[in-house]
Order: structure tokens, then sequence, then C-alpha cells
């Protein structure tokens, strides 16, 4: 904490009235500041723009073939794609060719996501409901106060016996009519701790909301439901065809076997459906796209936030207010970063 105050005062006061000063001599006055953790916060955002400023596009080329056997037919794509252009020369008269199907079907075991801490809850809101940081920790300190959550400004991901969490289940499982999906007595848990605070997790008790507090209410009653319910079972199905000259072309399809705990937590899974194949198939259709590199993408405020917290900077109760300065002083602009 001295630490941390001496730093505060040469570092950011000293060089924030540097800053201020430097304008005045212009005949201009602005508000400005800089600190230990805005400083390398803003740094993050330019060396990720430089990187992007000096991104080159290269072309490249993905071949797709279309093939059918008796009762269906599929399109596939080339497993690598093309960065040479004569390259393609290989995929020339591939229509009417034959090929070898073969289909392998996987499934995967997808458990809950581990209970809210303040960054997590902080990037899901932004993912699913548009809304920045800040906004999520305001909602979030308003339900606190309103008595429906636990203290938000936790890292922690564990809900401890402690809190009995068995009673609240039972009171908001029955609010959201999901009583028939809980299937285990103790709650999925993740690796981080806080020694102050449980993980975010609802109280059981009840109020009328609307807004960013009912979406975020929301989102953290589901996500501790989730806990308690079964792993989610996805079916994978991948179909590859070899041609004669043993070029490998595939797809990918996905399905939800089991629902468990995505019948409650919002989810961007999508499924798609493809027909099994084995044996031989006809190549019936070829077409190929001409693609450029794209950059990278600029950070949101929900990733620039996993970001500092990753580098360990700031705290999980100054992060967002943090991003929400560098917007205030006109340092960084617009919904990416």
């Amino acid at each position: 904490g001295e630490t941390r105050h001496y730093l505060d005062w040469y570092y950011g006061i000293n060089l924030s009235r540097a800053l201020m000063s430097a304008i005045k001599t212009t005949g201009k006055f602005k508000v400005m500041s800089i600190g230990r953790v805005q400083g390398p916060a803003l740094k993050l955002i330019v060396d990720k723009e430089k990187e992007i400023q000096a991104f080159v596009p290269e072309t490249y080329w993905q071949v797709f073939i279309k093939v059918k056997n008796s009762k269906n037919k599929l399109e596939l794509k080339y497993i690598k794609d093309i960065f040479k252009k004569e390259e393609l020369d290989k995929f020339e008269n591939l229509i009417g060719q034959s090929a070898e199907a073969k289909t392998k079907k996987t499934q995967s075991i997808l458990p809950p996501n581990p209970p809210f801490n303040l960054t997590s809850l902080q990037t899901e809101s932004y993912k699913f409901h548009g809304i920045k940081p800040t906004a999520t920790l305001r909602a979030a300190q308003s339900l606190y106060l309103a008595g429906l959550i636990s203290y938000p400004r936790t890292s922690s991901e564990k809900l401890p016996k402690e809190i009995e969490y068995e009673k609240i289940l039972k009171k908001v499982a029955k609010n959201f009519k999901a009583e028939k999906l809980i299937t285990k007595t103790t709650p999925t848990e993740g690796k981080k701790t806080d020694p102050a605070h449980p993980s975010i997790h609802p109280t059981g008790n009840t109020a009328i909301l609307s807004g960013d507090e009912e979406k975020i209410y929301n989102l953290i009653a589901k996500r501790f439901i989730a806990l308690f319910c079964d792993d989610a079972v996805i079916d994978k199905k991948r179909v590859t065809a070899t041609t004669e000259d043993k070029l490998i072309f595939a797809t990918n399809g996905s399905g939800i076997n089991k629902a468990g705990w995505l019948d409650i937590y919002p989810h961007k899974l999508k499924e798609v459906e493809i027909p099994d194949m084995n044996g031989e198939v006809e190549i019936i259709n070829k077409r190929i796209e001409e693609k450029e590199t794209k950059a990278p993408n600029r950070f949101s405020p929900a990733s620039i936030l996993s970001q500092l917290e990753k580098k360990n900077l700031g705290t999980k109760a100054t992060r967002a207010n943090i991003l929400e300065t560098l917007f205030d002083r006109g340092y960084v602009t617009g919904t990416s970063i």
C-alpha cells in the first residue's frame, strides 16, 4: 500500500501535472492524466494499433469441392490454405474424379463455466449484452446494495459451503423454473481464489428489475444454477475425402447430444448438421475463393480488461474505471480500442 502511494505521487500526480503544464504552454488547457496503470494500459492499446497499422495483408486461396454418393451431396474444403498461386495447378481436372470418403465421429464433454468473479462477469456481460465493464460494475454494485447478489469486487471462482448454497439454489432454481436441471449437490468451481470474498452469486432474494440490472442479475443467477447441472455433451463429426492424387478435403459438423447446463445459461454454440459419407464418392464441382489475411483485432472493452488482469495491472475494482478514464481523456475512442 505504501509503495502504491509513492508511485501514485511520483509517477501519477507529477506526470499528470507535467502533461497539463505542457498543454498550457500552447495557450490551451486540457485535463490530462497518466498513472502506473493508465500508462501501461494505454501502451497495450497503442502497441496493438501499431501492429495493426504495420500489418501487410497477404493473398491466399481456399479450394472447395462438392462430392456426392447415392444419397447425399456435401461440400468440403482443402485442409490447407494455398499461399502460392502456382500450387493451384494441382487442383485442375478434379471434377469427375472419384474420392474416398470417411466419417469420423467423436464426443466432447463441456463442463459448466466456473462461478463469476468480477472480470469474467464483465467479460460475459459485454459478450452477451454489449454492456461495458464500468456499467457492469455499476449494475452489480447496485444489485449488491439491494441484497440480491454477493459482493462483486472479487477474484474468486470458489463457492464455500458456508454460504449455504443449497438453500440459495432452491430459491433461485424455483424462480427460473430450473429445478429439473439440478443434478449435482456440489458446484463446479474454478482455480482462482480470493481470501476476502467468495465468487459472485445470487443471495436468493428477489426484486423487480429492469435494464442492465435485470440482464446482469439473470446472467449471475443462471451461471449459479449452471454450476449444479450436468455437463453438456457435444457430438462432433468430421468427413474427409481423399482424391486419387492424395489431396485431402474435409468439413466438420456438430450437434448438442445432451444440453445439460446449456439449457439454462446463454451460449453461442452453433449446430452444423452434415450427412455421413463413407466409401467412394464422385467430385461433381469445384470452386476457389481468393482471400486476404486479416490484421489482428483491436481490443474490445472486455478483452483489454482480461489482458490487464493477465498482466496483473490494476485491481479488480479499478480496471474498469481506468479504461473509462482513457475514453474520458480522449486517448481512445470507439467501441474497439
